[in-house]
């Protein structure tokens, strides 16, 4: 090659090479909003956990209380939470501080989430997870403390979190344990988003459940958002829309002093597309933006 050759070849390249250098000192890469990660020990069920801390972006310019959302089954659910917030929040909802509770570390997600979301021990379940996981099952009550004793109280005394506006974000089986919790401790959050919950587990126990909190106590103070998709195809029709609806009614027919219950199936869509549109809908129910 000649040395004309060369010499304009070197030219090119190095143009090239300081065009692309200036692209990407310029143009910030895209990626996840920066989010603060916190690790976690649960002491009542010895298990380490992480949480992944989204702050809105008007936090360190007030000195604003901010709705507290707390979402499981983390890896599609506080991205999908954390996206439409940074959409709606300011615009169509109050912002808010999201907050992700992670599967336990070292754990098989399967067989932490039927852990932790299970309200009991149900190894034989049919339409559980794996073998492993269903051995695993029946520990809510562990993780509800856990979130009620120590992650909502480090969230409180490190964030300016408005405490009267704690908000439970879960789909199927952390749908149901938004369920569990309702109907057992429902004071530990003012909202419950809870999309297509899995109410077949266990004989659907969540209702004997329901029935002995409904004998010694006349009040559910919460705000219940539950909704379900109408196509129960993708999951081998577990009718858990007529779950819900017959949830609904046992619900309505105990008259609870400060229950707001809203239930709504939502038609054209099945277990695995609905959650972003029914967590709009509860978002914007339980945090609307006041003008």
């Amino acid at each position: 090659m000649s040395f004309k050759k060369v010499f304009l070849l070197s030219c090119i390249l190095g143009a090239n090479s300081f065009a692309t250098n200036v692209y990407a000192s310029e143009i910030p890469p895209f990626g996840y909003p920066a989010y603060e990660t916190r690790s976690i020990h649960a002491n009542s069920n010895n298990k380490d956990y992480e949480l992944y801390i989204q702050l809105p972006k008007s936090y360190w310019d007030t000195k604003t209380a901010y709705p507290l959302i707390i979402v499981n089954d983390t890896s599609w659910g506080f991205p999908i939470t954390n996206g439409a917030m940074a959409l709606m929040g300011g615009n169509v909802v109050k912002e808010a501080i999201v907050v992700g509770v992670s599967y336990s570390k070292g754990d098989d997600r399967t067989i932490s989430r039927t852990r932790d979301y299970t309200p009991t021990y149900s190894p034989e379940e049919s339409k559980g997870h794996s073998s492993a996981a269903r051995k695993a099952s029946g520990h809510a009550k562990e993780y509800t403390v856990f979130l009620a004793d120590q992650v909502i109280p480090l969230l409180k005394n490190s964030y300016r979190v408005d405490a009267n506006n704690k908000i439970f974000v879960g789909h199927s089986f952390s749908g149901l344990l938004g369920c569990y919790i309702l109907v057992n401790r429902p004071e530990i959050f003012d909202h419950y988003i809870i999309g297509s919950p899995s109410l077949w587990y266990d004989n659907k126990v969540i209702f004997e459940m329901e029935k002995r909190y409904a004998e010694k106590n006349k009040s559910l103070s919460a705000h219940a958002m539950i909704y379900a998709d109408q196509n129960d195809s993708s999951l081998n029709n577990k009718q858990m829309a007529d779950d819900v609806l017959a949830f609904e009614k046992v619900l309505r027919s105990r008259n609870y002093a400060g229950l707001d219950l809203q239930v709504e199936i939502i038609k054209g869509e099945n277990h695995h597309s609905v959650f972003p549109g029914l967590l709009s809908r509860g978002l914007m129910a339980a945090i609307p933006l006041k003008k």
